[in-house]
Parts: structure tokens; sequence; C-alpha cells
């Protein structure tokens, strides 16, 4: 009897003693609140960058203390000067051959994570037909466009490409086919005036083009690089470079956003959002036109299709558009969405 109340004693003074302790402990810190930083992001207005609005329209940059400011541009060329001189901190822009000129003349940037990729289900880009040739039959192949005028948006781009790759498998001469430069956004009355035969276009001049029935889609890109052609890629800036802390909560922040608009436009989870963002930072303001024209594609986990960007910069030297030293490889680094990509949860 005796024995049995010295234990029940000494188990009552050890736990006596450890809410003393627990009492005395100091209490767990909390996280500490990330620096507060404006971020200025640069792009020319796409549903490519879709990922990056729906972050900003979330809040997804507040929670990580960001202050993105959201900055529109007409080209690629305007786009890459001002990340060279500190205006940009970040930057959403195809690829191209400024990109990487920008690197060789000293400008630091980096290649940080994918945006807009051509894949099946989420072709953004065609080669698209004039209605009439579709209709009578007259052009079913691209051999069929010999002596007729084909529509690129811009030289050195992801458009003279793919239509010099379709004209070349085609078997045709450069001069059986006039390739004339024309803005996505001139193309469909180049249609409807029976000015062009065909061109490569993208979203939502495909759609509008469609619904007012002066063109078909015929080819899409993806047919010519492998099934998956990387549109346009997220680059960082010296700001961003130089902090890593920063650039990791931009990525983790940016990475949210691509993971809700993936969501919107596969499983039609926050749809409704997804499409108010698009209508208010891109040039489609037609909300009606998301329920027809295909979307592109983003990785969830921030990773661009690097074979088809090769492709691209094997065609920048071979065509002599490209004469300097620089890779993509040498300007890409995408240890930051590796970052995120680990932080969330890799999909």
């Amino acid at each position: 009897m005796k024995s049995a109340l010295v234990a029940m004693l000494s188990v009552a003074v050890v736990v006596w003693e450890l809410r003393i302790t627990a009492s005395a402990a100091p209490p767990a810190s909390a996280a500490p609140t990330p620096r507060p930083a404006t971020v200025k992001f640069g792009n020319v207005s796409s549903v490519g960058f879709g990922g990056a609005y729906l972050a900003v329209e979330k809040g997804y940059f507040k929670e990580e203390n960001l202050a993105v400011e959201v900055i529109e541009f007409r080209t690629t060329a305007e786009v890459v000067a001002p990340l060279g001189t500190g205006q940009l901190d970040v930057a959403g822009l195809p690829l191209s051959v400024p990109l990487l000129t920008a690197s060789d003349r000293g400008i630091e940037l980096r290649v940080v994570a994918g945006a807009s990729l051509n894949t099946q289900g989420f072709n953004n880009t065609w080669i698209v037909l004039r209605k009439d040739l579709a209709d009578s039959g007259r052009v079913k192949t691209p051999a069929d466009l010999k002596g007729m005028k084909v529509a690129i948006p811009s030289l050195g781009s992801l458009g003279e490409q793919t239509v010099q790759i379709m004209l070349e498998q085609a078997g045709l001469k450069p001069d059986d086919v006039e390739v004339i430069v024309l803005p996505f956004a001139e193309q469909a009355a180049a249609f409807g005036n029976k000015a062009i035969a065909a061109s490569f276009s993208n979203e939502p001049n495909i759609a509008r083009g469609v619904q007012e029935g002066f063109s078909v889609k015929w080819i899409p890109t993806t047919q010519f690089f492998w099934g998956k052609a990387q549109g346009s890629v997220i680059v960082f800036g010296s700001t961003l470079l130089k902090d890593q802390d920063l650039a990791r909560r931009w990525m983790v922040a940016y990475l949210r956003g691509v993971r809700d608009y993936l969501k919107a436009f596969t499983a039609r989870d926050g749809r409704e959002a997804a499409v108010a963002a698009l209508v208010k930072y891109t040039s489609t303001k037609d909300p009606k036109l998301y329920d027809i024209m295909e979307m592109t594609y983003l990785d969830p986990n921030g990773m661009p299709d690097r074979k088809s960007m090769e492709a691209q910069y094997r065609w920048f030297v071979e065509k002599g558009l490209y004469t300097g030293k620089k890779t993509f490889d040498d300007i890409m680094d995408l240890s930051y969405a590796e970052y995120a990509a680990q932080k969330l949860g890799k999909q």
C-alpha cells in the first residue's frame, strides 16, 4: 500500500514539473511576414500569361507581400529593352531572336518558366485557310497553295517558321508561294477581301474568323513540332535574379495562378473568375469568345518544352536570323520553378 502511494506521488510530481516546464517555455514564433516589394510585369497581353493575371486577381501575389504592376506592350522588342534598364522586373515573352540578342548585349535576364504551350487539346495557334478555298476543295493540301499568298504575323517568329516548315514538307520552293507579313488583327479582313489564301493565326483571331465565315481551322501548329510547340516564356530581369527570396515568392504565386487557370479550362472549376481575369488583361474582351476559342496550355510545374525550343533556336541560326553565341540553355534557369513546384506539390 505504501509503495503504491509513493508511486502515485512520483507520477503527480512528474506531471506537475512537465506543466511548469510547458508554461515557462516561450510560445512558438509565427512565420515572419515576407518583405514587401513592388514587381513590374511586362507582357504582350496574351492568354498565354493567364497564370500571372489570375495570380494578381486572386490575391496570390499579395499573400507573398508583393504588389505586382501589369504593364502591356505592343511588341516583343518593346518588352525586352526595359528589362535591361530595370524598368521591368519580370516579362512574359514569345521565344524570339530579340530575347537572345539582348543577352548577347549583356542584359541580365533568364528564362525561368514556361508560359503558353500548344499541345493536344490546347492548340492556340493554327494554319487557317480561307473558307471558300476549303469549301470548294480548291485547296486540300499545302501543296495546293502554289501561286497564292500566305500571311505570317512577323518575320523571325514561330509563325514564319511554321509556314516555312509546312511549305518545305509540301515540296514547294520559296518562290512558289508569296509569304507576306500581316498582323493577326488584320488577317480576318484580308480573308474577307480574298487577299490571302492562308495564314498563321492565333486565338481569338481564329475564332473571330470562323465566326464571321472568312476562314476555317486547317492545320494545328503542333503537327510541325512533334505534338508540342512552346509559344512563350516567363523571363526574370536583374532585380529578381539578385534576390532569390523575392524571385521564389513571385514564382510560387505565379504557379498558383497557373494551376487555377488549368482547373478553369479543363474541369471548369473557377472558370468564371478565370475568364474575368483574361477579359481584364488581354485584348479578348468578349467573354463569349472563350466558349469557342481553343485555349493555350500552361504547365502546372512551370516547365517549358525544351524540344520545341531547341527546334526554334536551330531555325533562327540556320536562317541567319541569329548570329550570336547564346543558346536558350545559356539563358535558362528553371530552379525557381522547381522550387515553387516542390513547395506547392508537383503535379
